[in-house]
């Protein structure tokens, strides 16, 4: 009797949990990732460019290429800097418009279910109109300046916006929600307390993809509207005519860079806010 009780409970023992990582591990397993897959894409470029005749790897400068005419300048990196100001600005006002504006519509959908039949099939067809056939039409009406340029980007950021938001309000706890009902509260109290907190995720995911895509309209924007102080955009645009590829080649990163940026200042956002009570801001591994 006594072996079979010992035997029972040590069958039964509680499991001892995982030591947590330490921070250079932590570290680590966040950088290597990215690396490994930037020397991945670089080996690629690298092959790429070796395919091409001698003639045409002016196309594609090589490292050494890239530092001796583009970064290792210290007027083009004062270009690049100027012009990045000017591309970010343009990106941030474009959000500026597109995130109220998308969560409004998001939350007037959720309200009235016969808005979101009206609204939700006219926002997918208005992000499905090609940018080619939008901006002539803006370029008649707002001519060559900073607020067509800011529309742009707002179009091009608009769309994830409202959709997920709509997403992480119809996903709240259905038992939150009866809990409220059965205090009596407003919809509005419901609103603010209930599934707002509980959306709030799922709209940062939209506002992340948002973010990624501000710079890209904003380059996008400077390719058909060339007037006024140009950015990163025109950059491109200039160095191209010039035959001064990796200049061309340094604002393309430099446009990277700034997307990225913007990308992880909104998931560190996201993390911070929700890194307490929710699993899409909780600590990796």
């Amino acid at each position: 009797m006594t072996d079979t009780t010992n035997m029972s409970v040590q069958l039964y023992q509680p499991v001892p949990l995982p030591k947590p990582q330490g921070p250079l591990t932590r570290a680590i397993l966040r950088v290597l990732p990215p690396l490994v897959v930037a020397g991945l894409l670089i080996l690629l470029y690298a092959w790429v460019r070796a395919q091409l005749e001698p003639h045409r790897q002016f196309l594609m400068p090589s490292g050494y290429e890239l530092w001796a005419n583009a970064f290792s300048l210290p007027q083009v990196w004062a270009e690049l800097g100027s012009r990045s100001l000017v591309t970010i600005s343009i990106a941030l006002s474009g959000l500026a418009i597109s995130i109220p504006l998308g969560m409004l519509t998001g939350l007037v959908m959720y309200r009235y279910f016969i808005l979101e039949r009206g609204l939700l099939p006219n926002i997918v067809a208005l992000q499905a109109i090609p940018m080619l056939a939008v901006i002539p039409l803006i370029q008649t009406a707002l001519g060559f300046g900073f607020l067509p340029k800011v529309l742009i980007v707002a179009k091009m950021t608009f769309f994830a916006i409202p959709t997920t938001f709509l997403l992480g309000l119809k996903s709240v706890d259905r038992g939150a929600l009866d809990l409220f009902k059965l205090q009596n509260a407003s919809w509005w109290t419901t609103l603010w307390k209930c599934a707002l907190p509980s959306s709030a995720p799922a709209l940062f995911a939209g506002l992340r993809i948002s973010a990624s895509m501000a710079v890209v309209g904003a380059i996008v924007s400077e390719l058909f509207f060339l007037a006024g102080k140009g950015g990163l955009g025109q950059m491109i645009i200039n160095s191209k005519i010039d035959f001064k590829y990796e200049q061309m080649y340094a604002a393309l990163i430099a446009s990277t860079v700034l997307s990225v940026s913007v990308y992880l200042f909104f998931s560190w956002l996201g993390n911070y806010l929700f890194s307490e009570w929710h699993e899409s801001g909780g600590k990796q591994g």
